[in-house]
């Protein structure tokens, strides 16, 4: 992991767990298990520090995320508008599965670029 700046793991319930990876100003959001309702005072907390500077580019990797329910949409929602407020570029990377098709149903990715 040559490059990286800082690493962090954090847990943030018994169904979701993220690894954020920053190198210069660009962060990287690793998220795994479920993104549902349990997950949402542990993901705005990861959110307040974007307002904090230092940050340009937000990539959310979903690759390891199995599941994710309308709550999860809605806190997609707040994560694409802490990085409007802070002048991040954000985009999705790789969701796959439910979580794919989810995001592909409710036409998140035209919100939210993605990358899939």
């Amino acid at each position: 992991m040559a490059g990286l700046a800082r690493m962090a793991f954090a847990k943030l319930d018994e169904s979701m767990d993220y690894t954020v990876r920053d190198s210069g100003d660009r962060r990287e959001l690793e998220l795994r298990g479920q993104l549902t309702f349990e997950a949402d005072a542990d993901f705005r907390e990861i959110l307040s520090g974007w307002e904090q500077g230092g940050i340009a580019e937000c990539v959310l990797d979903l690759s390891a995320v199995d599941y994710m329910d309308s709550a999860g949409l809605g806190l997609l929602i707040l994560a694409n508008n802490a990085a409007k407020r802070a002048g991040i570029v954000f985009r999705m990377r790789h969701p796959r599965g439910q979580v794919r098709e989810l995001i592909e149903i409710s036409e998140f990715h035209t919100i939210i670029p993605c990358e899939f």
